[in-house]
């Protein structure tokens, strides 16, 4: 069973995904800052890390330069999940983020269920 770490400060946002993604047999791990993500990280060695952009003690990009730079995070995929599309003009679709150059896939709140399964199986498989 593929693990998943979310990381984000919006309860309700980490129910709903827990849910959806253990209905899809994923295991499910969370944090609600990109601090204690990066340590969860670290020690849970997830498969996948589902990030949010805007938390407290650390925001999502800046988690995602720490965990990029450490050996046993370098290689998990990160997928951001973001309500920051709500500040682009309408009809923009926000599909990835750049972090120090880098671009990672992008899923915006509120999300298509479908979509995001889908993506998560582009990023592990399963």
């Amino acid at each position: 069973m593929k693990k998943i770490l979310i990381v984000d400060d919006d309860v309700d946002i980490i129910d709903l995904l827990e849910h959806r993604l253990k209905k899809s047999n994923y295991e499910v791990i969370f944090s609600s800052d990109g601090d204690k993500g990066v340590r969860k990280a670290v020690e849970q060695k997830p498969d996948l890390i589902i990030m949010d952009v805007m938390m407290p003690n650390m925001p999502g990009g800046e988690a995602v330069k720490l965990l990029k730079s450490v050996e046993v995070t370098r290689n998990i995929p990160v997928l951001f999940f973001t309500s920051i599309n709500t500040y682009l003009p309408k009809g923009t679709d926000l599909n990835q983020i750049n972090v120090d150059g880098q671009l990672y896939p992008a899923i915006t709140k509120p999300f298509e269920p479908a979509k995001l399964l889908t993506v998560i199986k582009t990023l592990i498989g399963q």
